[in-house]
């Protein structure tokens, strides 16, 4: 993997909008969310994902980071949510404005458990919209299928 040195992505991210993949990874009707140790969103709930390498397939990508961070190898069904997530917080203390699209996810085996990377705290799979989520997380699980509980309704 080409790693960008840390000057030029600052000023990457300085200028240009990045491209991101999430997966809604759906097992037994509910939906895996990890805890994020990374700015931005640092210590929330979101869907496992992240950035689109040149040449790749935000297919591709989305299947690359189910591996990577959650360790489930799956088959990416279809597009559920497209949104832009704006953070005053990021990577090197740089703002992030990042292009989201959210992917259906299906691990490819039954049971299939998960493993996760250095950059998340926990997991958990979620049945129904509970909590203090983020919107952006909370319009993809609404668009997955998921409920709001009857306490938000």
């Amino acid at each position: 993997m080409l790693w960008i040195p840390s000057e030029i992505y600052k000023e990457i991210l300085r200028h240009v909008p990045i491209a991101c993949v999430d997966i809604a990874i759906v097992s037994e009707g509910r939906i895996l969310l990890v805890e994020r140790m990374d700015e931005p969103a640092k210590g929330q709930m979101w869907l496992p994902g992240g950035r689109v390498r040149k040449g790749e397939t935000m297919r591709d990508a989305a299947a690359r980071k189910a591996i990577e961070e959650v360790g489930i190898e799956c088959h990416v069904g279809p597009i559920v949510h497209t949104a832009e997530t704006i953070f005053d917080d990021g990577p090197h203390g740089v703002p992030v404005h990042s292009i989201n699209t959210c992917f259906f996810l299906f691990p490819r085996l039954p049971g299939a458990r998960v493993r996760l990377d250095d950059h998340h705290a926990r997991f958990a799979w979620v049945e129904g919209i509970e909590g203090d989520l983020h919107p952006y997380v909370r319009r993809c699980l609404l668009a997955a299928g998921l409920q709001r509980s009857m306490v938000e309704k």
